[in-house]
This record gives structure tokens, C-alpha cells and sequence, in this order.
């Protein structure tokens, strides 16, 4: 150790292409996703400290000593957790998040701020965290150690003890409960995630219904088409010599049949109606628990998705542009019914 070391160093690109172990970081940018890998960093430790501190229970040296940087990793997990949310469903403007980052490190604080963004996607799209539990534990966190300072140093800067007395604090219970929290947070942010939050207009609405309308009967024709198949699929299940049979046997279904009869409008409808049902079946678009506005917001995302796809009504869509050929009947069928259940604001009996 001397004066000329370098302390904090990049690898070469030799060293690199040798992969000589390496912590990449500063890739992840400033948003809601750099928040995430941090607050996954903090939690991970804590749950590496909380297992060595488990593991060496009557080890006064261990866990009298360790339970400083346990319970800040845990504490600061959940405070870039609360911002995170924030930059994912608070006010999306440079000004209100730098006002919520200058609330600092009183969690009490940064969740009242944020609290009322998570009540408006709750009510949105609902959730099944208690939101309630979630404050009282965060509100508990708060209350011992208001400003991340108490296990962070032993004195104030007026040179006071900080803990005030001696606690017997149990790490292992505190490691559950904060364990519970950061998955509660976690999954918090999942079920808020993707909200749909554009509605069709009116006329948008009607002349979209007015199409499902126009071609209903094909469209249950077609869905019992399916069924037939996902029957027999579940019936028969699946195996590699059948497969093959099936290739040297090859003969058009009668969904094949069925879609290569279509009109050009109606399999159109039938790809517009699966690719919009698997979205909202996959999670990747959260629409409204309100089944009058969650029919507005899918009707939305199908003509979102004809745009995408360059497709409109009334004109001879290109090869390339249909894909629903290819898809097994139980993907088609899952996809429409859903597509069906949201736009008939009743659910469709499978």
C-alpha cells in the first residue's frame, strides 16, 4: 500500500477479452430501472448478512456488529424502491421528481408523497397488496430511525447518543418482515405496471363494435372451430411420432379451411381480436377493472395495433401481415375469447 496505487481502476480491453472478473455498472441510466438494480443490490446483501448472521446466532461479535449494515441495506432496499415507484407512477416531469428525490431519506415522507400516485393505479387497474400493511410498515421503519442516520452512526452531530438505550433487537423477525415488505413493493410494482391509459374516442368505439357485430356469427363459428381442436388436444395430448404422422398425412383443418375463406375484413377482425386478447393475457397492457372503461381501452389497443401492423378495414391486407395462421387453436382461442369477454363487457363461457 503506497501513495502511488490506483484504487479505482477499468479493466483493459486484454483483460476483457481474457474475462478477468468484472462489476459493470453506470449502463443502467437514470430512470426507474436504475432505481430497481440498486434497491435489488441493497436487498440482496441484507438477505446475505441476514444468513451469515443466522448461521452465527450465538456469535456475539458477528451479529452485534453486522446488524448495522443489515438493517441499512434493508431500510435503503425500500427508500430507492419508494422512488422508483415514484418515477414509474408519480407526476412525470424533471421538476416534481427532483422535488421527490429532495425529500431525502424520510421514508414517512416520500411515501405520503407517493401514496396517493399508488391509490389512483390501484383504483386504475386494482391490486392485491395491502397498501395499508405496506404504509404501517414502512411508517414502523421510519419511526426508529427517521432519517437513515440511527444505524448508520452511533452519535448525533451534537455528539448525543443516538440509540438512546440498549435494545435486544430481533434481526431474525426484523429479516422476515423486511422481506415481506420488499416483495410486497415488488409485486406493488408489477400489478401497477403497463396500465392502458388512452380510451377510444366514441366513434371509435362504435364503428369498432359495429365491425364484431357484422361478423359475430363467424367469429363464435370460428371459436367453436377451436374448441373442437383444444378438446382433442387436451384429450389426446401430444407426442413425436404422432407429430410425424401428422406431417405425412397433412391435410387442411378446419380452422385452415376456415381462414382461408375468410373475408378479408373478418380475418382481419380474427387477428386484430387475438393479438389484442394475448396482450392483455400476457400482461403487457393493464386495463381497467371498470368493465366500461376497460372495453374503451381495449378497443384503444386493437386500433393501435392495426396501425402497427399497417391494417384498416376495407382494404386487402398483405401476407405478411396476418399471422394467425401459424398460431395453435388454443392460443387463437384464448386470445379471442378474451378479446370477446372485454368487448362484450360479460365474460365468455370456455
Amino acid at each position: 500500500m503506497n501513495e502511488t496505487d490506483i484504487i479505482i481502476r477499468e479493466l483493459t480491453n486484454e483483460e476483457l477479452s481474457a474475462r478477468k472478473p468484472f462489476s459493470h455498472f453506470g449502463w443502467e441510466g437514470s430512470g426507474a430501472f436504475a432505481f430497481n438494480a440498486i434497491s435489488d443490490g441493497y436487498w440482496e446483501s441484507a438477505k446475505i448478512l441476514l444468513k451469515k448472521m443466522i448461521e452465527e446466532s450465538n456469535n456475539f461479535a458477528v451479529v452485534d456488529t453486522l446488524i448495522y449494515p443489515l438493517f441499512f441495506n434493508y431500510r435503503h432496499s425500500i427508500e430507492t424502491f419508494l422512488k422508483l415507484l415514484y418515477f414509474n407512477y408519480g407526476e412525470q416531469t424533471d421538476q416534481a421528481r427532483q422535488e421527490f428525490l429532495e425529500i431525502g431519506h424520510d421514508l414517512q415522507s416520500l411515501w405520503a408523497k407517493l401514496r396517493p400516485f399508488l391509490n389512483k393505479g390501484k383504483k386504475h387497474v386494482g391490486c392485491s397488496v395491502n397498501i395499508n400493511a405496506m404504509e404501517h410498515y414502512i411508517k414502523s421503519i421510519n419511526f426508529f430511525d427517521p432519517n437513515s442516520m440511527v444505524m448508520r452512526y452511533p452519535i448525533d452531530k451534537d455528539l448525543t447518543a443516538n440509540k438512546g438505550q440498549e435494545l435486544h433487537f430481533d434481526f431474525i423477525h426484523f429479516g422476515e418482515r423486511m422481506d415481506e415488505l420488499c416483495n410486497s413493493l415488488r409485486q406493488l410494482n408489477y400489478e401497477l405496471s403497463n396500465q392502458m391509459l388512452e380510451e377510444a374516442s366514441l366513434e371509435e368505439l362504435n364503428a369498432y363494435l359495429g365491425v364484431v357485430e357484422k361478423y359475430r356469427p363467424q367469429i363464435m363459428h370460428f371459436l367453436s372451430l377451436l374448441k373442437i381442436d383444444v378438446d382433442k388436444e387436451s384429450e389426446e395430448g401430444f407426442k413425436t411420432h404422432d407429430f410425424l404422422t401428422f406431417i405425412e398425412n397433412y391435410e387442411p383443418s378446419e380452422k385452415d379451411k376456415f381462414l382461408n375463406d375468410c373475408e378479408s375484413d373478418l380475418l382481419i377482425l380474427l387477428d386484430n381480436l387475438f393479438y389484442a386478447g394475448r396482450t392483455v393475457n400476457s400482461c403487457e397492457i393493464r386495463l381497467s377493472i371498470s368493465a366500461v372503461t376497460k372495453q374503451k381501452e381495449f378497443v384503444k389497443l386493437c386500433y393501435q395495433l392495426l396501425d402497427s401492423n399497417k391494417l384498416r378495414f376495407g382494404t386487402e391486407p398483405q401476407e405478411w401481415q396476418i399471422n394467425i395462421e401459424s398460431k395453435t387453436s388454443s392460443a387463437l382461442f384464448n386470445g379471442i375469447s378474451t378479446a370477446l369477454s372485454i368487448i362484450d363487457l360479460l365474460p365468455i363461457e370456455n
